[in-house]
């Protein structure tokens, strides 16, 4: 997994609070390589949402998508071994649009499933993972609560959760090729602590839940 991280550069004309924008690899079971967008939110009150742009040439995005207030977003389709530049925009409700953010720019990674039959029961455990993950409370209080990660299974499966900082490093890690039941799935939590038993600092992090071949990313910010 790669992140990057950019700050966000903004019009003169119109203050926008930008955080950071981060980059992760997924490579889903099929329809090729894909780019997890993420972001910190903007604070306006007439934030009306975002616009992801890539394309192949730095400065020069061929591709944009509106993808309403939220703060990641999942380019799929790409063309694996490309490498693709990216920047975000805001958006207030007059119409308005922020200047570019920072460009990042990554390598679509290569696929590392190749051709599969969808009827193969055998390839079942690698496509029960829910498109949807997310935790709860969010933002969570280290001094008072602790984060349940909710993600749903189609199908019986072996699943890894792994807690990550900002930089890809291994923070803590929750299930280790655990077997779990289908269903939907609230009982594994973090409590904000690292591999060591110490209590996180407030920031950022991710939450990466796999099953097989299939990966999924949830943020998690940590306050006191």
């Amino acid at each position: 997994m790669l992140q990057m991280l950019c700050r966000m550069r903004t019009r003169p004309t119109r203050v926008w609070n930008f955080g950071a924008v981060f980059l992760m690899f997924l490579q889903p079971f099929a329809g090729g390589p894909s780019v997890l967008v993420s972001w910190d939110a903007n604070r306006e009150s007439d934030l009306a949402g975002y616009k992801v742009y890539y394309g192949a040439e730095s400065g020069r995005y061929d591709n944009d998508v509106f993808v309403g207030n939220v703060t990641s977003h999942q380019l799929t389709g790409l063309e694996a071994g490309r490498r693709y530049f990216i920047a975000v925009t805001a958006l207030d409700d007059s119409g308005n649009e922020s200047s570019f953010s920072g460009e990042v720019n990554v390598i679509a990674p290569e696929s590392g499933g190749g051709d599969h039959d969808p009827t193969d029961s055998s390839l079942d455990d690698s496509r029960v993972l829910g498109a949807v993950v997310y935790n709860y409370p969010n933002p969570f209080n280290l001094n008072d609560e602790i984060t349940h990660i909710r993600y749903e299974l189609l199908g019986a499966a072996e699943v890894t959760i792994e807690i990550l900082d900002a930089n890809s490093n291994l923070v803590s890690k929750l299930l280790l090729g655990e077997f779990r039941a289908a269903g939907e799935h609230t009982e594994d939590t973090w409590d904000g602590r690292n591999v060591n038993g110490d209590l996180v600092a407030n920031g950022i992090y991710f939450c990466s839940i796999r099953t097989g071949a299939e990966h999924r990313i949830a943020k998690i910010a940590v306050t006191r």
